[in-house]
């Protein structure tokens, strides 16, 4: 796969605006049009964007609980849910629209611009389930009814968005990005139920995958948390994978022959190397610290077996995580350093800059 920006969106925001939000997106993703998180405005996270509007479920003291516990009453009541799966009309997805202000916004700059990609980011399968409060994340896991809830309620938010941008700009492929921050769980999980195997969670994946793949999507995992990436390249669905490169740089290492084919066959690496975890590491920024810390990191990778020219040429770069808890001249300065670091970055391993 062949990308026409470098700049990947990662995290929420802090605009309590529109207007300057619309400023800063028109600034750096011009080329990558997203529906950006806006916690600060009617509340409007991933989690709600991946939560709401959703059967069975409801919200008490902050925890989500099913409001339904009854596996025969499920299966019934998701007929209706399944048949959507083979619809084609965005009037049918309506019920999983999005309520983001900057929806009006992002149509303009789709129907301006017509831009190969746009972006769309939903908390993916596995750390959906164990996002749910009052059943362990292992019964859902191995209860065939739940998976097919937790892959049906993802992939129908994903079709929204899929039709949503295919009627307003018809030859934009839409990228979905499923935030996968609990998948570092699965090793606990496995040790404590030996019924949860890499296959489930990989079959998991794959039930949503192979849907939207049907419509041309390109499939993005994300984790800023270390975990067994393996379990998402055994899907062989994935397009994109988005990882920690400041903290976590090293949890690709022990998978290089997995990294080498996923490249081999297009696969895009982003590196989250802007820290965001404190006010401290965005104060001292630094341009030229980041860009030798990732370029040693992907040298690093490289030593293991990688083809270095395939690890510069197919690869993003975005901050590592949430800004929407920093003042906006914060937030705007690790995304203005992510677009610095992507365009310095080399596209081969012979046209490195080394900052002495």
């Amino acid at each position: 796969m062949k990308l026409n920006f470098r700049n990947m969106p990662a995290g929420s925001l802090p605009y309590d605006n529109i207007q300057p939000c619309k400023k800063m997106m028109l600034r750096l993703f011009e080329k990558l049009p997203f529906i950006p998180e806006l916690s600060l405005i009617n509340n409007d996270s991933i989690k709600n964007r991946t939560f709401s509007k959703l059967p069975f479920l409801s919200e008490k003291d902050g925890k989500l609980i099913f409001t339904e516990g009854l596996a025969d009453a499920i299966n019934r009541d998701l007929v209706p849910y399944e048949k959507l799966l083979n619809s084609n009309k965005l009037s049918d997805f309506e019920p999983f629209a999005q309520d983001s202000q900057f929806l009006e916004i992002f149509e303009a700059m789709l129907e301006k611009f017509e831009p190969e990609y746009a972006y769309f980011g939903l908390i993916g399968p596995f750390s959906f389930a164990n996002m749910i409060f009052n059943r362990s994340a292992s019964s859902i896991l191995v209860d065939k009814t739940y998976r097919k809830f937790i892959t049906l309620s993802v992939t129908l938010k994903a079709l929204w968005f899929i039709y949503y941008v295919k009627s307003i700009s018809p030859k934009t492929k839409p990228i979905i990005m499923f935030n996968e921050n609990l998948l570092y769980k699965f090793g606990t999980l496995k040790r404590t139920n030996e019924n949860i195997t890499n296959d489930t969670v990989s079959l998991l994946f794959k039930k949503v995958f192979e849907r939207l793949k049907k419509e041309d999507a390109v499939i993005g995992v994300q984790s800023f948390e270390k975990c067994n990436w393996q379990l998402v390249f055994d899907t062989n669905m994935v397009d994109i994978i988005s990882i920690d490169a400041y903290n976590n740089s090293n949890n690709l290492n022990i998978l290089a022959n997995s990294i080498q084919k996923f490249l081999s066959n297009g696969g895009i690496i982003n590196w989250g190397i802007v820290p965001v975890t404190n006010e401290k590491d965005i104060r001292t920024l630094n341009l030229d610290k980041l860009y030798t810390m990732l370029i040693n990191a992907i040298e690093d990778l490289a030593s293991q077996g990688v083809s270095a020219d395939m690890l510069y040429k197919n690869l993003t770069v975005s901050v590592q995580g949430d800004l929407d808890k920093y003042p906006i001249l914060f937030a705007e300065k690790a995304l203005m350093m992510a677009e610095q670091i992507s365009k310095k970055l080399p596209t081969s391993s012979g046209t490195i800059q080394h900052d002495d």
